[in-house]
C-alpha cells in the first residue's frame, strides 16, 4: 500500500510521526527513512531512549556503575581511558557508532604499552557489551575492530655494574631496593614489609602478606595485587645480610610510618642521585626494573616456570612465560650474533693467510 504524502512544514522540511515521536527530513523519503529505522529498533527490542543517548552520557554512567568497586587509583586510570575514548569518538549517539569509529579510536592509541592497550580495549568492549545488554544498541561495534599494535614492556634487567653500585650504597632506601631486586617484591609489597613479622632469618624466607597502594597519594594497606601475590619467597644470603639487625618497617617514612607517594618519589630520587655519585655517571633505573631483574635471575638459574610464577606472585603463567620467552629470544639472538662474529673472524683470518706471499728460499 503506497504511503500517504507528508505535508511540508513552513521551514521546508517534512515530518513523519510514530507513537508521538516526530522524524523530520528535507524530503518525504528522508523523513520516512528515519521513522522506519526507529520502528525497526523498537521492534528488535531496543529501548526508545536509545534514540537520544549520547556516548559521553552513557560512558560516564557506565563507569560509575560497573567500576566503582576498584581502588581509587585504578578507577582514575579507567576514567582517563574512557575520557580518551570519548574524545576520539565525540558526542555521537550510541546507535550511530560503527566499527570504523571504534577502529579509529583504537588506532589513536597505537604504540602505547601492551598493558595500556589491553586495558583500554577491554574497557571499551565492556562498555558496549553493557549497552547491548541494556537494549540501547543491537550489537557490539567492537567485535569487528582489531586492537592496535602495542609495545612490549620497557622494563629491563640491571647490568652488572648497576648491581655493584647498588651494593656500595648506604642510602636509607637501599633495603627496600634490595628486596625488590633479590626477592622480586613489587614496590607496594616492599613498602608494606614489617621485618619483625615478615622476615624469617631461621627458615630464610620472606612472606608477603600485604601491599601499600596509594589513594590520592596517601598510603593504604591492602591485599597484594593478585591472590597469588600473597606468597613466601626465599631469603637469599645477600638479602639476609642487608636486613640483619633491622626492625619494623622495611622502608618507613621520616616519621616512622608508611610512606606517602610523594615520600616514595623523594626516597627513590635520592637513591638514584647517590648511585649517580658513586658510579660517576648517569644511572637510569625504574623501580620495576628491579623485579624484572629478579625474574631474569630465576631464568638464568634454571628455575622452572611454575616455581618462578609462584615466587613472582603472578596470577597465572602468562606474564612469567612472556618474560621467559622474551629472555629466550634475546639469548638466542645474542648466540647467533656471537656465532656469526666468530665465523667471520675465522674466515677473515683464513683469507688474510692465503693472501700472505710465501717467503722465498
Amino acid at each position: 500500500m503506497p504511503r500517504a504524502s507528508l505535508k511540508q512544514r513552513t521551514d521546508g522540511r517534512y515530518t513523519a510521526k510514530y507513537k508521538g515521536i516526530q522524524f523530520m527530513g528535507k524530503t518525504q523519503a528522508e523523513a520516512y527513512a528515519k521513522r522506519d529505522a526507529y520502528k525497526k529498533q523498537v521492534e528488535a527490542g531496543i529501548r526508545a531512549e536509545a534514540s537520544g543517548m549520547p556516548l559521553p552520557e552513557y560512558a560516564g554512567n557506565w563507569l560509575r556503575t560497573y567500576k566503582s568497586g576498584v581502588s581509587d587509583n585504578t578507577y582514575n586510570d579507567y576514567a582517563r581511558m574512557i575520557d580518551a575514548f570519548v574524545q576520539a569518538i565525540g558526542d555521537k549517539m550510541l546507535k550511530n557508532i560503527v566499527p570504523s569509529d571504534i577502529q579509529q579510536a583504537y588506532n589513536a592509541i597505537a604504540g602505547k604499552s601492551r598493558s595500556y592497550v589491553s586495558k583500554y580495549t577491554q574497557l571499551v568492549k565492556g562498555l558496549f557489551a553493557s549497552a547491548v545488554a541494556d537494549r540501547l544498541i543491537l550489537s557490539n561495534p567492537c567485535l569487528q575492530a582489531k586492537a592496535p599494535k602495542s609495545t612490549a614492556g620497557t622494563h629491563r634487567a640491571l647490568e652488572e655494574w648497576e648491581r655493584d653500585v647498588i651494593l656500595k650504597s648506604d642510602h636509607r632506601f637501599k633495603p627496600a631496593v634490595m628486596c625488590m631486586l633479590y626477592a622480586g617484591l613489587r614496590r607496594g609489597e616492599a613498602l608494606a614489609i614489617d621485618i619483625d613479622r615478615d622476615v624469617n632469618f631461621t627458615d630464610m624466607t620472606i612472606t608477603v602478606r600485604e601491599a601499600v597502594r596509594f589513594e590520592y597519594g596517601r598510603p593504604v594497606l591492602a591485599d597484594p595485587k593478585t591472590e597469588a601475590g600473597a606468597r613466601t619467597v626465599p631469603l637469599l644470603d645477600i638479602l639476609a645480610n642487608e636486613l640483619s639487625g633491622m626492625h619494623g618497617l622495611l622502608a618507613p617514612s621520616a616519621a616512622g610510618v608508611l610512606m606517602t607517594k610523594t615520600a616514595f618519589r623523594r626516597a627513590w630520587d635520592g637513591f638514584l642521585h647517590q648511585l649517580k655519585t658513586l658510579a660517576g655517571k648517569e644511572v637510569s633505573i625504574q623501580a620495576h626494573d628491579l623485579r624484572h631483574s629478579y625474574c631474569t635471575m630465576l631464568y638464568d638459574s634454571g628455575i622452572d616456570l611454575k616455581t618462578a610464577q609462584k615466587w613472582m606472585g603472578h596470577a597465572d603463567q602468562t606474564m612469567t612465560m612472556r618474560i621467559y620467552t622474551h629472555l629466550t629470544t634475546e639469548r638466542e639472538e645474542a648466540a647467533a650474533r656471537q656465532l656469526r662474529t666468530k665465523i667471520n673472524e675465522k674466515l677473515l683470518g683464513m683469507q688474510n693467510g692465503m693472501q700472505t706471499p710465501k717467503n722465498k728460499a
